[in-house]
């Protein structure tokens, strides 16, 4: 293989990132990452292999700066949903004390 099928990989990925509604799907990513694996290790690392290693490097700072994202999402709704959960449990502790 040569450094296009690692362009390609990279290109592909960097399209996933782009797209704001992305979802991953595990199956796509373990298939991706395989054939990425893959094309690593039969790659020539030619004259534009720092090219590449930099939109590699590009890449998954973005991927990095959504995870993060969407960890600060999840840990924001886990608060919200446990602030929701006290506030019903003390709702039901009122409403029986009051019959």
């Amino acid at each position: 293989m040569s450094d296009r099928a690692v362009r390609s990989a990279l290109d592909r990925m960097e399209a996933w990132v782009d797209e704001a509604a992305w979802e991953p799907d595990p199956q796509v990513l373990e298939a991706w990452n395989r054939d990425y694996q893959e094309a690593l290790g039969a790659a020539e690392k030619g004259p534009g292999w720092p090219d590449l290693v930099a939109q590699a490097h590009r890449i998954g700072r973005r991927l990095e700066a959504r995870v993060s994202h969407f960890s600060r999402l999840r840990d924001e709704i886990k608060a919200e949903l446990g602030m929701q959960e006290r506030g019903n449990r003390a709702l039901a502790g009122y409403g029986a004390s009051t019959r």
